[in-house]
C-alpha cells in the first residue's frame, strides 16, 4: 500500500509517503535560502508530496525569526526555485499558509480586520500558484490563529465569527471558500485538530463537523494533527507517548469524510505505516520529524532497503527546541540538517586518525572523519561503545536513546572505522602513537559533593548501570533530568523515592514538554520533590536540610547523587598541541545533541 499511486484533487502522487510541513528556520528574513533549498532537495527524493513549512501570509502572522515567508511578490522567484528542486526530484510541490502570533487572540480584531486575514490566505494562495506549488495547506492546527477561533476555549467573540460551533468555524470556512473561489484549479489540503485536548476547547466530536463541512466546501483532503501549545506533546510526541497517539481520531474522521485523510504523528514504524494504509485508517502516512533524521528514508523504502531507514528516536532535542529557540532546525541523529553541502566535501589528503573514547562524540567524529576520506581507529576502553547513552536509555521511555548507538555503530561499519574495545589508553601510550592527528573524547564524570554522612552515597550513573540501592527510602540529591530520570527508575521498582533541589525548581533546562510528563509520572508515582532544600547532614536513617530557613528531616536508608558531571581531565596537558583535538564532554559538558554536532564538525576542519 505505501508504494500504491494515490491522488488529492487534481494531483497524483506516486506513493502514499508525504513529507510534512515543519518550520526549519533557514529561510533569510522570510527567503527562500541556499541552506533551505539543499535541505529540500535532500528530502524530495522519493517521497510523493512535499509540504513546505508553515509560511507566514502576512507580517502580523511570522513568529519564528527565520521562518519562510509568502506575505509579497517580491518572494515568488525564491519560491519557484524552491518548487522547481522538488519537482525535479519527481515529488509534488505543496505549501502551507499560516497565521501564528499567540500576543492576540480572537476578540482583539474587528470584523474588517478578520475578512483582510481571509484575503491574506487567498494572496498566498495566489502566490503559490505563481511560484509553481500544485497544492497548498491551510494551517487551521495547534493553537495557531486559525484554531483559536475554531476553540471555544479561546474564541470569546459573541458575533458571527464567535459563539456557537457555526460562528467558531466561519473565519476557517471563509478561508477555504475564498481560496477555492479565486483558484478552483488548486488542490487544498486543511491541516485540522482532531482534538485540541484541552479541557474546553475543540473536541474530536466537533472535528468530524468541521471535516465534514471542509469537504462540503472544497477541501481535497485532511491533515489531522491535534494539540495546542499547552498540549504539544499530541502532535510532536516526545519518547513518553506511545506511538500512533491520534491514530483514533483519524480513524473517527476518515469514517465521516469521503476526501483523503492524512495520518501523523509518530507512527511507529514502516510496518505500521503500511498497516495504517491497509486497515483504512488513513489515506495517506504523513511524516515530518522522521524527513529531518533520515532524509533518505523515502528512497531506502522504494529500494527495498527499509532495514536501514533511521527511525526518529523523538527526543525534540534539536528539532523543535531549537526552532523554538530561534535556532535553525538540526537533529540528534543527524547533525547534517540544513548544512547538507558542507558535509559532501571529501579530503585529498587521506590522515591517518586515532579517537579516544567511544562514546557519542568519538563514535560521530570517527564516523564523520572517515566519510570524509580519512583512515580512522576508535579506542574505548569498555566492552561496548555508547559511552553514556547506554545510561541514557535505561530510564522508563527512553528506550529510543538506544537507536542513536545502533546507528552510528552501522555507520562506524559503513566507512571501514577500526574499532578497539576494551583498550584504555594511557596519556603515555597517546603521547607514543603513530597517528597524524588524535581525537581525545573520553567524556564526563559524575560530580560529587561534600556530604556530612553516615552513608556512601550511589551516583546515578551507577544506579541506571545496575547497581540498585537496597534500601526502600531513596533520597535523590540533584532535581535535573538525570535525577528526574533516576527517581522515576526507582519508583518504578517500588522505591519511596524523595528528590532534593537547592534551586526554586527542578527540571532546569529540560524541553518543556518533556519537564511537564516527566513530572506528571513522578507525581503519580508519589514521588516528593523538595525544592529550596541545603542539605545539612545525613546520619542514622535520616536526611536533615533546611529549606526556606526553615529545618526539616526525611526517612532514608540511600542516597544517590545527581549533581551533573564534570570533564574528564586526564589527558588534559594535551590540549595545547596542534595533533590533538577535544571534543564533546571531555571539552564542556552538554547534551547527545552537541557532543554529536561536535564530533561532526571536527570534520569540517581536519
Amino acid at each position: 500500500m505505501l508504494l500504491k499511486e494515490g491522488k488529492i484533487g487534481n494531483i497524483k502522487l506516486k506513493n502514499r509517503i508525504i513529507m510534512l510541513p515543519t518550520v526549519t528556520n533557514l529561510s533569510n528574513e522570510g527567503f527562500v535560502s541556499e541552506r533551505e533549498m539543499e535541505y529540500y532537495k535532500r528530502r524530495s527524493k522519493g517521497v510523493s508530496l512535499v509540504i513546505v513549512g508553515a509560511s507566514y501570509v502576512n507580517k502580523l502572522g511570522k513568529f519564528f525569526i527565520n521562518q519562510i515567508g509568502i506575505d509579497d511578490d517580491d518572494k515568488i522567484q525564491g519560491l519557484r526555485r524552491l518548487s522547481e528542486v522538488i519537482h525535479q526530484n519527481g515529488a509534488q510541490a505543496a505549501i502551507q499558509l499560516a497565521m501564528h502570533n499567540p500576543k492576540y487572540k480572537p476578540s482583539d480584531f474587528t470584523k474588517q480586520q478578520i475578512q483582510g486575514f481571509v484575503q491574506d490566505f487567498v494572496s498566498g494562495a495566489i502566490r503559490a500558484k505563481k511560484a509553481g506549488f500544485d497544492a497548498v495547506e491551510l494551517h487551521f492546527a495547534h493553537g495557531w490563529f486559525v484554531n483559536q477561533f475554531l476553540s471555544p476555549d479561546t474564541n470569546k467573540r459573541t458575533d458571527e465569527y464567535g459563539g456557537n460551533f457555526e460562528g467558531r468555524t466561519k473565519f476557517a470556512l471563509d478561508i477555504l471558500r475564498e481560496v477555492k473561489k479565486t483558484i478552483p484549479e488548486m488542490t487544498v489540503i486543511c491541516r485540522i485538530n482532531g482534538s485540541d485536548f484541552t479541557d474546553r476547547g475543540f473536541t474530536i466530536e466537533e472535528s468530524v463537523r468541521f471535516a465534514k463541512l471542509l469537504e462540503y466546501h472544497g477541501a481535497d483532503a485532511l491533515d489531522i494533527s491535534g494539540g495546542v501549545s499547552s498540549t504539544s506533546e499530541y502532535h510532536i510526541s516526545p519518547m513518553g507517548i506511545e506511538d500512533k497517539p491520534l491514530i483514533g481520531i483519524v480513524k473517527r474522521i476518515k469514517e465521516n469524510v469521503t476526501i483523503p485523510v492524512i495520518a501523523v504523528d509518530k507512527l511507529g514504524s514502516v510496518y505500521d505505516w503500511e498497516k495504517v494504509l491497509e486497515d483504512g485508517i488513513a489515506d495517506f502516512i504523513g511524516i515530518a520529524r522522521g524527513f529531518i533524521g533520515d532524509p533518505d528514508l523515502a528512497e531506502k523504502l522504494i529500494k527495498g532497503h527499509e532495514e536501514d531507514i533511521r527511525y526518529c528516536i523523538h527526543c525534540n532535542q534539536a528539532c523543535i527546541a531549537y526552532i523554538q529557540k530561534g535556532l535553525s532546525v538540526s537533529c540528534m541523529i543527524n547533525p547534517e540538517v540544513g548544512r547538507e553541502k558542507e558535509f559532501e566535501v571529501k579530503t585529498d589528503k587521506p590522515l591517518n586518525i586515532a579517537v579516544i573514547g567511544g562514546g557519542p562524540a568519538g563514535m560521530s567524529a570517527a564516523k564523520y572523519l572517515a566519510k570524509k576520506g580519512h583512515n580512522v581507529t576508535l579506542f574505548e576502553k569498555e566492552n561496548k561503545l555508547g559511552g553514556q547513552l547506554n545510561v541514557a536509555k535505561v530510564p522508563p521511555h527512553k528506550q529510543e536513546i538506544g537507536k542513536v548507538i545502533e546507528y552510528l555503530e552501522n555507520d562506524l561499519k559503513k566507512y571501514n572505522v577500526k574499532v578497539h574495545l576494551n583498550k584504555k589508553i594511557s596519556l603515555q601510550e597517546i603521547k607514543e602513537m603513530p597517528y597524524d592527528k588524535i581525537v581525545i573524547a573520553t567524556g564526563s564524570k559524575p560530580a560529587k559533593i561534600n556530604l556530612d554522612a553516615d552513608i556512601n552515597p550511589y551516583m546515578a550513573i551507577e544506579v541506571l548501570e545496575g547497581n540498585i540501592p537496597k534500601g526502600r527510602d531513596i533520597a535523590i540529591i540533584g532535581g535535573g533530568l538525570t535525577g528526574l530520570e533516576t527517581a522515576e527508575y526507582l519508583a518504578e521498582k517500588g522505591k519511596k523515592v524523595t528528590v532534593l533541589e537547592m534551586k526554586e525548581e527542578v527540571g532546569e533546562g529540560i524541553y518543556p514538554m518533556v519537564k511537564k510528563l516527566i513530572l506528571n509520572r513522578l507525581k503519580e508515582l508519589k514521588v516528593d520533590i523538595i525544592t529550596n532544600a541545603l542539605i545539612k547532614e545525613i546520619s542514622g536513617g535520616k536526611l536533615m536540610y533546611t529549606s526556606k530557613d526553615t529545618y526539616k528531616v526525611v526517612k532514608v536508608e540511600d542516597v544517590v547523587l545527581a549533581v551533573g558531571n564534570l570533564p574528564d581531565t586526564e589527558f588534559e596537558e594535551l590540549k595545547n598541541e596542534n595533533r590533538y583535538y577535544f571534543i564533546g564532554d571531555c571539552k564542556t559538558v552538554a547534551s547527545a545533541v552537541e557532543a554529536i554536532r561536535d564530533g561532526a564538525e571536527l570534520s569540517l576542519i581536519i
